[in-house]
């Protein structure tokens, strides 16, 4: 609340200046009961006298007369004049909630206030009027959100409905005539912010909220449902991961960008529209996470698998190498030829929140994108999930930490790292993530593997056909996702490779390049720091900036680090803790 020339008046009204129309309230205390209202500050004449309780709206700045603060205001009695805000240390007058003047006082804000000493035991009501059960009672000093008005004609009494801060909703008087005011504005008003919930792929849907919202005075909503908030308020929407027709959650959609945690945190906006969407499928398995995976390039492309001795640690099943091809074979050598493939666009194989890094140096992967699914492993801890690696890219083409449906553009192909050619280093692995770290940990066999299909398409190679400079290789993948729009190059911190020469038809029909081999391939264990914002391998200055131009948003991005959908103090002390990790 702002003192206007030594008194309380909350509006931004500048004492100097005299005659402007504020739409503030005040009351008159029960001190100030017989108030006169006179036509000029310091007049000896009376217009008449004011009842304690009586509400009236200041019309301009006040003036000082006599060492004495006087107010123009008009008075809900009809009344217009000077009164004094009080005298010897005693308020004549307090603020109030709301706009305008009894019976029309309007309530478009939020409006905080204070239980006042002349209702030292408040009563709060199921609904404004005395007919109405007592729920509980406020002693002098309690504070709450008024934040709907009625005003009783039948017995000259506005009512406020308001949420006071133990959560308990109800109804309260805000001053009785010849008893003085009950309750006082105690603060800055603030807007009120509507949420509209609503669901797909279910009904009847009950979320937890917290706080209280002041529409239902509930914490538990079934959907749909309108909530309202003060606006800047932190909420916090809980989903219940099954729906009551078995659906399991996938999402929330705020105003069009995708959380995908159960417990949605936001700071209210004035409008939002949230969207809660189920699956109606049952929860995938590993098994069928397998065998769903998508073929991480466009519709209609044809790509050769191929593998070596000493991949993924002399285990070569576990990882795999692709390049482009013109058309193919059906058996061994299994191509007719290459293409430049330098530059492609590499699809998500699987919905999932995509986290982008370069290894130290450009060395090794260079830039990698690691999708982390929502499907746990056979036999994995609660934390753990399954997750793909796309290795060797030139660019990034989703931000780090964004949530990616399958078929969605990752990033580039490319040849940065331990690489002496263009092509997609492909893995399949375990992940698990606690706290702000992200671990790589168990290697899936991916090729010659029955449970894994690409696009249907079994991934096989076979270790009786070698191929020049490729090591082994199989029958080609086709790619079944159609390309929709490519979002822009994201440049990485390891240089992109420009692919100079890349892989071209030779005149054998065979690569013109030395053999692709990845000498610093990830280790087998590799811990990822989520406060690593992008994904340079460092927790530094770059990323503390990037957490602090987000802050207050509701995001899907790598700046929401504790993945609860809102940048915010959680963030910030998670990066502050990681700071200077992997600096070294």
């Amino acid at each position: 609340m702002r003192r206007l020339c030594g008194f309380w008046i909350a509006v931004s009204v500048a004492c100097a200046a005299s005659g402007q129309v504020v739409s503030e309230r005040v009351g008159v205390t029960a001190a100030g009961n017989n108030l006169a209202v006179r036509p000029t500050p310091c007049s000896t004449s009376s217009l008449g006298a004011l009842p304690s309780g009586m509400d009236g709206a200041v019309l301009g700045a006040a003036q000082a007369c006599n060492s004495l603060t006087w107010l123009p205001t008009r008075w809900a009695n009809g009344l217009q004049g000077w009164t004094t805000t009080g005298a010897g240390g005693t308020d004549y007058l307090a603020p109030l909630a709301g706009q305008g003047v009894f019976p029309n006082v309007s309530a478009p804000l939020a409006y905080p206030v204070r239980v006042g000493p002349n209702a030292s035991a408040l009563n709060v009501r199921t609904g404004p009027g005395t007919e109405n059960a007592i729920v509980t009672t406020k002693s002098a000093g309690a504070t709450g959100w008024a934040y709907e008005v009625f005003n009783n004609t039948a017995a000259n009494t506005v009512w406020w409905k308001i949420r006071w801060d133990d959560g308990v909703i109800g109804w309260s008087a805000e001053g009785v005539r010849e008893a003085g005011v009950y309750l006082s504005l105690a603060g800055q008003p603030r807007p009120k912010a509507t949420l509209y919930l609503q669901t797909l792929g279910t009904s009847s849907v009950e979320v937890q909220v917290s706080p209280t919202d002041l529409n239902t005075g509930t914490t538990t909503i079934t959907l749909p449902a309108t909530l309202v908030y003060l606006s800047g308020e932190r909420v916090s929407l809980t989903a219940p991961e099954f729906a009551p027709n078995g659906a399991r959650f996938t999402r929330w959609l705020v105003d069009g960008a995708s959380h995908p945690r159960r417990t949605l945190t936001l700071y209210a906006v004035q409008v939002s529209r949230i969207t809660l969407i189920y699956s109606p499928n049952t929860p995938q398995t590993e098994e069928q996470f397998l065998r769903s995976l998508v073929a991480p390039w466009r519709q209609g492309q044809v790509w050769l698998p191929s593998t070596y001795d000493t991949h993924a640690g002399n285990n070569p099943e576990y990882a795999v190498d692709f390049n482009r091809l013109s058309s193919a074979r059906a058996t061994c050598p299994y191509y007719n030829s290459f293409l430049q493939d330098c530059n492609e666009p590499i699809l998500a194989s699987h919905a999932g929140r995509v986290y982008i890094r370069a290894q130290s140096g450009c060395t090794g992967y260079g830039n990698y994108a690691i999708v982390v699914s929502n499907v746990r492993p056979t036999g994995g801890g609660s934390n753990t999930y399954l997750a793909t690696i796309y290795a060797h890219l030139n660019y990034f083409l989703a931000p780090n930490g964004a949530t990616v449906e399958a078929g969605a553009p990752i990033g580039r192909l490319g040849s940065t790292g331990s690489s002496t050619g263009p092509h997609l280093h492909y893995e399949i692995r375990h992940v698990t993530v606690s706290g702000s770290t992200l671990t790589l940990g168990t290697r899936v066999q991916v090729l010659n593997n029955p449970r894994i299909r690409l696009s249907g398409q079994l991934l096989q190679v076979n270790f009786n056909c070698p191929i020049s400079g490729l090591g082994y290789g199989g029958p080609a993948i086709t790619g079944t996702a159609p390309l929709g729009n490519v979002p822009p190059n994201i440049d990485p911190p390891c240089t992109p490779y420009n692919c100079p020469g890349g892989l071209t038809d030779g005149l054998d029909g065979l690569p013109d390049f030395a053999p692709s081999r990845c000498d610093g391939e990830l280790p087998d264990t590799l811990t990822l720091y989520l406060s690593d914002v992008n994904g340079d391998g460092c927790v530094d200055d770059a990323d503390l900036l990037q957490v602090l131009l987000r802050f207050g948003e509701t995001c899907d991005s790598g700046e929401d680090i504790t993945w609860d959908g809102i940048v915010d103090d959680a963030d910030l002390l998670t990066l502050l803790m990681d700071f200077g990790r992997g600096c070294d």
